[in-house]
């Protein structure tokens, strides 16, 4: 008789409870993520197109390009921004399509022998949502984070897909409510039934106007502006994705308790110790260095560090900016020395020259290192941007800020650590 094979049921039912409990978590993430500042940009969109089939298509690719945007850019021959490029040029073809009826005819017509479920639906919905899914930058929780690594470096297991499915869910559930309210208004007030041809011509010109501010920065600027109300929150969904095994930190057991910690609590201006500070490392260049050489932590011993996880199109850290900016100005001459590492968010972000641009357009004077493999990411134990960490003079970690606020206490600590290196 062939061997009887025996199911291990405990581990079975450990891996469907973290599949589980990683789709909760997503979803939750999603459904903030969904009613944070960072979708005002695509919001008019969604409001005046008043479809479903835009939200559908918006989460789709955004997932996809997520959690294999670098695998793909990785395997083809194009360009780092290439996708994010293409994208805003489509945008812009589908806005002339929404104002003008003949190019939007040109444009559906490769769709025309799809079969459709009813006479005269709307083919060009969910096609604008795909489009809109590749330049579309929510704000950067721990829960996209962790996708967004484990996408680009490989480790896409079943905990991961739960996660993103998650994600995707919530944030549908999000955007649909405004695409569900922007179609009732355009039903119910006779005002809007009466002007339908002026709201496609108002949806195509936000289409429009959201390519172009998205090409020319100018929708960071704006965003810039608008506080992010949704951090409260985001903390209990920090904290459990800090306890889950979604994250590919190889940070120490101390420093990794540090950065779970800050999560979901902001400095209080007192020294901690969290360990000796890492290196950095798998740095592939450099920029604001003498002549773009590596710089070291080891390096720096005597002086005060503030190592700065960021990405150039993460809201959060532009928010952050201003500060770090600051306090460079104010104490370099005194010892302090702040390193901006870039570990992409997305896959367009990995274009270097996009990241020389923005440390001119953000006014960076200190170092940035790029991180595009995420090797100093995962020595820090990084699960958000921004993180700060704060290392005395003696290499340890006495502070780590992720997100947003803090600034004066983690200013105070810095003034209270930069004697001590006399």
């Amino acid at each position: 008789m062939p061997p009887v094979t025996r199911v291990n049921y405990s581990a079975a039912q450990s891996v469907v409870s973290r599949v589980l409990s990683s789709g909760l978590i997503g979803f939750a993430g999603g459904v903030i993520t969904g009613l944070s500042p960072c979708i005002l940009p695509v919001l008019p969109v969604i409001f005046l197109s008043g479809r479903g089939r835009v939200v559908a298509g918006l989460v789709t690719s955004f997932s996809l390009l997520t959690l294999a945007g670098a695998a793909l850019i990785a395997a083809l021959p194009i360009p780092d921004g290439a996708i994010r490029w293409a994208g805003l040029a489509a945008l812009v073809l589908l806005g002339l399509g929404l104002i003008v009826p003949r190019i939007e005819a040109i444009l559906e017509a490769p769709f025309s022998r799809l079969p459709q479920r009813a006479p005269g639906q709307d083919r060009g919905g969910f096609v604008l949502g795909l489009v809109l899914g590749t330049v579309y930058v929510p704000c950067a929780g721990p829960v996209l984070a962790a996708i967004t690594v484990a996408g680009a470096t490989g480790q896409v297991g079943w905990d991961t897909l739960a996660l993103t499915g998650g994600f995707a869910a919530g944030t549908a559930l999000s955007l649909l409510v405004f695409a569900v309210a922007g179609k009732t208004l355009t039903k119910r007030v006779a005002a809007f039934r009466r002007r339908q041809r002026g709201i496609r011509i108002a949806s195509g010109v936000a289409v429009i106007l959201l390519a172009v501010g998205l090409s020319f920065n100018v929708i960071g600027s704006v965003q810039r502006a608008v506080p992010d109300y949704t951090t409260a929150l985001s903390h209990t969904v920090e904290k459990l994705v800090s306890s889950s095994p979604h994250t590919t930190s190889t940070a120490s057991t101390t420093l990794g308790s540090c950065v779970g910690e800050a999560l979901y609590s902001l400095p209080t201006g007192e020294a901690q110790d969290c360990g000796p500070a890492p290196a950095l490392a798998g740095i592939s260049r450099w920029i604001n260095t003498p002549g773009d050489q590596p710089l070291t932590v080891a390096s720096q011993k005597g002086n005060v560090v503030l190592v700065d996880f960021w990405t150039w199109d993460c809201i959060n850290c532009k928010h952050v900016q201003p500060h770090l900016n600051d306090w460079y100005a104010k104490y370099h001459d005194q010892g302090l020395e702040i390193i901006g590492v870039h570990s992409p968010e997305y896959s367009f972000e990995r274009d270097y020259d996009g990241v020389v641009k923005a440390v001119a357009h953000e006014d960076i004077k200190y170092p940035v290192a790029i991180d595009n493999d995420y090797k100093t990411w995962s020595a820090y134990g990084s699960q958000a941007w921004p993180s700060l960490y704060v290392i005395d003079a003696q290499g340890v970690v006495r502070s780590i800020t992720i997100g947003e606020g803090g600034y004066d206490e983690t200013e105070k600590l810095i003034n209270s650590l930069l004697p001590e290196r006399m």
